[in-house]
């Protein structure tokens, strides 16, 4: 499996807001930056590549034939983000966490059940690598190993939520948020402005439903996604966020989290939406903000951040601690069966070609080589001949295949 790779930067090597300096974007702003990753691919001879970026990690997961050395990572690094000062190259190389071969694969399925999190056993991080997938399946930039790897990554996350207490009480960042959001006793009839319709305020969504809110004006990029959101709330609305700079209602929360690589909350936004002084609680989860820091730092504004949960997060640690080393034994006893599937796997793609080229053989033999004997035969012999040659193909193409898997058995269970 020495082909696998993954290069990630985590909420444990940087701080999270420094993870827009590691972010892929193409320059339409796109959430999912696939002109970027489709040149990445090619100039980096990957196989294969899946990009999952999520409010508290970056990471690359991809196949390839070399090792991953630090000329590498440093093209890698430069590509990512052309502004990387080069005296400062080494340090960001610093932050980042290189993993090959089985371990790479024993990452990505740790990060899909949530063993990595900066919320242990938080749920929408499957959701996120499912999305990640799509993506990446949609645009051509990955095929049968990141396909593979990925299908037995959810298989082992929902097996380490089924059988282990990790996702008990489950705790999310999306969840911390509304908490410190409930702490400040906001009435029921407070008035939301929500900036962006992805999964994450979807996800937010289903909290403030839950709690009654019902006031919420939606802004997205495409209007028919914030009509979808808007929709959920007893008097929610939806406009695209061009028109954010016109809103003229009374606004007591702000919630945002989009996938610009820019603020799409300005100082010009916020005072021609927000009266001069009002209190204002501004939930922003997105990475890298949304908000610019003229906003943050205004005396009037309470500014929660991915950053600012960090502390929250930590104190649903202690209680996930034991279980999380008895998910970390599941994960080394499921990587065995993977590496067996993989190989299986690997040994059905070689041998693929077989049937067609048995059938050629026949083909051959009974049109060319052997055709001017056939052409003596009676018709009842030439059927009899044709069922022969038929028969003797699926045999023929049957032997590989049985005698590839039980040498695969052997060395399972050879002592």
């Amino acid at each position: 499996m020495q082909h696998y790779k993954v290069v990630t930067i985590t909420h444990k090597t940087t701080k999270v807001q420094r993870l827009k300096d590691y972010l892929l974007t193409d320059s339409d702003v796109s959430d999912f930056p696939a002109n970027r990753l489709r040149e990445l691919k090619e100039s980096f001879s990957m196989n294969e590549l899946l990009y999952l970026n999520t409010c508290n990690r970056v990471t690359f997961f991809f196949t390839h034939d070399k090792k991953i050395d630090t000329k590498f990572l440093k093209d890698l690094f430069v590509y990512i983000n052309p502004h990387f000062n080069k005296e400062l190259l080494n340090l960001h190389l610093s932050k980042a966490l290189v993993f090959e071969g089985e371990d790479a694969v024993k990452h990505f399925m740790g990060v899909a059940a949530s063993l990595d999190s900066l919320v242990i056993g938080e749920r929408e991080i499957l959701g996120q690598i499912k999305s990640a997938y799509l993506n990446a399946k949609k645009n051509n930039l990955c095929g049968d190993n990141i396909r593979l790897a990925y299908q037995q990554a959810v298989v082992f996350a929902k097996k380490i939520l089924s059988n282990t207490r990790i996702g008990e009480k489950p705790v999310s960042i999306v969840s911390l948020a509304f908490r410190s959001l409930q702490e400040g006793h906001f009435p029921k009839d407070a008035n939301l402005l929500m900036i962006g319709a992805g999964q994450t305020n979807h996800m937010m969504a289903n909290l403030l439903v839950k709690n009654n809110i019902r006031n919420v004006s939606v802004y997205n990029r495409t209007l028919s996604k914030g009509e979808e959101l808007a929709m959920r709330f007893t008097k929610g609305k939806a406009f695209p966020l061009e028109k954010l700079n016109d809103h003229d209602e009374d606004v007591d929360i702000i919630l945002t989290c989009t996938g610009a690589n820019f603020p799409v909350l300005t100082k010009e936004i916020f005072n021609n939406i927000v009266p001069q002084g009002k209190k204002v609680t501004i939930i922003d989860l997105a990475v890298p903000q949304d908000v610019d820091q003229e906003i943050i730092d205004l005396e009037n504004v309470e500014y929660i951040d991915v950053a600012s949960l960090e502390i929250k997060a930590k104190e649903n640690m202690e209680f996930r601690k034991g279980e999380l080393y008895i998910a970390e034994a599941m994960l080394e006893e499921f990587l065995k069966n993977f590496n067996e599937l993989h190989k299986e796997r690997r040994l059905e793609l070689a041998l693929d070609g077989i049937p067609v080229e048995v059938k050629k053989i026949t083909d051959k033999a009974m049109n060319s080589v052997f055709k001017k004997e056939i052409e003596t035969l009676d018709p009842d012999s030439k059927i009899i001949m044709e069922k022969i040659m038929r028969y003797m193909e699926e045999k023929f193409i049957a032997l590989p295949y049985k005698a590839s898997k039980k040498s695969l058995l052997d060395k399972k269970f050879r002592p």
